[in-house]
């Protein structure tokens, strides 16, 4: 801006307080007339008067803000110089911000008392200027540095423009912004007036919504996250479709090491959202990140007070990944939900068939070792018979793993062997079918689906030829049926009871 050339429009857009608005139009008015020391004292009056205005705004939301708002309207209301209170309660309130604030406070206070008495100074052309356009950049722009109308003026904005288009780059920096504009102490109020907007107006403010609150997570700042704790889990809840608030645990999975005051609802509500989360590879990586961090941030009695709902729906959803070893590692309850999602899922065929697929094909090298290491021997067995039984029923891989004696998955076939042979009776229950006939013996069993026969090659590679899988299910078939309709009964019985 030339040292003569104000635009008057274009700097009474940026000002939202109306009364400073009408004070800063009679400056500009003051300064093109050439009545420049005019100019300085209305300056002045919509200056302070917009910072009167925002303490007073601030106020509810601040005990100092309310403090320094109750000195200012007093000194008001008794006619006392209060642009000099303004200045003297914000300077020692330290809540002028940055040091430059307080220069240029200081500097148009001391302008305009000269300004205002005959003291013989001059108010040139550009300090007029310089006070005009430093107070709108400084003050009167700033319309989220403290009030609550701050919020709103956010809120507005997010239903009507989208802030993280395709092209814009650098998310986190937008977010960045929107807290600088904000003053740290009207966090909590930001944050709980995005929540409740959230399916109220429109998806343009959704998607703001959800990218801002996953930033805000991102920063993992110890204020921010007990903001966060506080408004999106502690406060309320959520409903199941609240799948966005995955996003933001993800982004900072600390947020969850705070005690609710209600542990039992926080427990139901995430559950809930976790279930309803689709089964994406995003979204499932983004489980797989609250899942390790939950487990192995917190002691197994933490978990079980708080989380034993949300374990559970976790481990729903990620059954198939090797990092459930995390939870079987953790051994006591956590291990007995993690034992039981995977015993009752591989009970369907399917799943079962499923699951052996994904060993093969997607855990790294080492992995299936330290799945079995964690796991207990009675579910390493269960799981076995779990395998034989799809196989039974004609799962391709299944059918092909006990053809070789499960020798593919070599850890958890030495861990269930084990058991078989150490715990006799506990491996008798695991087999038996009813109560009026018992299954196969442990040796059958060993002998019929644990005899491994020699492996060479992974089996995506090898597997036994059409006839000696012809063979083996004419030399099983006697023993399998027998096992397998005793199974389907004892399922059939237990959906009755």
């Amino acid at each position: 801006m030339s040292e003569g050339f104000i635009h008057k429009e274009q700097l009474l857009q940026q000002v939202h307080n109306e009364d400073s608005k009408g004070y800063l139009s009679e400056a500009i008015d003051c300064y093109e007339a050439g009545a420049y020391r005019a100019s300085v004292v209305m300056t002045a009056c919509a200056v302070f008067e917009d910072l009167k205005v925002k303490l007073r705004d601030f106020a509810p939301f601040d005990d100092t803000a309310k403090n320094v708002s109750r000195a200012i309207e007093k000194a008001f209301d008794q006619q006392k110089s209060y642009e000099a209170e303004v200045f003297r309660q914000l300077k020692e309130s330290k809540m002028l911000g940055e040091p430059e604030n307080k220069r240029y406070l200081l500097e148009l206070l001391t302008a305009r008392n000269r300004a205002a008495h005959a003291s013989g100074l001059e108010t040139t052309q550009a300090s007029a200027a310089r006070f005009i356009s430093e107070g709108v950049n400084r003050i009167l722009a700033k319309k989220l540095q403290w009030a609550e109308q701050g919020v709103s003026e956010l809120l507005e904005r997010m239903q009507r423009i989208d802030m993280f288009p395709p092209i814009v780059q650098g998310r986190s920096y937008v977010a960045d912004e929107e807290l600088e504009s904000l003053d740290p102490r009207v966090h909590a109020l930001m944050i709980s007036r995005m929540v409740d907007g959230i399916g109220a107006y429109g998806p343009v403010y959704d998607k703001n919504a959800r990218i801002l609150f996953e930033c805000f997570a991102e920063r993992k700042d110890p204020n921010m996250q007990r903001h966060l704790f506080e408004k999106f889990i502690n406060d309320r809840t959520l409903p199941s479709t609240s799948t966005w608030l995955v996003d933001v645990i993800a982004a900072d999975t600390s947020i969850l090491q705070r005690k609710a005051k209600n542990v039992s609802a926080v427990d139901a509500a995430l559950s809930a959202i976790i279930r309803d989360a689709p089964d994406d590879e995003e979204r499932l990586e983004q489980l797989e990140i609250i899942f390790k961090d939950l487990i192995d941030g917190n002691t197994v009695p933490v978990l079980r007070e708080r989380y034993e709902h949300t374990l559970s729906a976790l481990c729903s959803k990620l059954w198939l990944r090797p990092v459930m070893t995390n939870g079987l590692a953790k051994e006591g309850r956590v291990r007995d939900i993690v034992e039981q999602t995977l015993l009752n899922r591989t009970r369907d065929h399917s799943a079962a068939e499923l699951l052996l697929e994904q060993i093969y094909t997607k855990w790294e090298i080492g992995e299936e070792m330290f799945f079995a290491k964690y796991l207990s021997g009675r579910a390493a067995l269960t799981l076995i018979v779990n395998f034989c039984l799809a196989g039974e029923a004609d799962k391709d891989r299944c059918s092909k793993l006990i053809n070789r004696g499960c020798a593919y998955i070599p850890d958890i076939r030495a861990k269930a062997i084990m058991f078989l042979r150490e715990n006799e009776n506990d491996a008798w229950h695991i087999l038996d079918t009813d109560d009026n006939e018992t299954g196969p013996s442990p040796d059958d069993f060993f002998e019929h689906y644990l005899k491994a026969e020699p492996v060479w090659l992974v089996p995506e590679d090898y597997g036994p030829s059409e006839e000696e899988q012809e063979e083996s299910r004419r030399r099983l078939q006697a023993f399998s049926l027998r096992f397998n309709a005793k199974r389907k009964a004892s399922a059939n019985l237990q959906k009755v009871g």
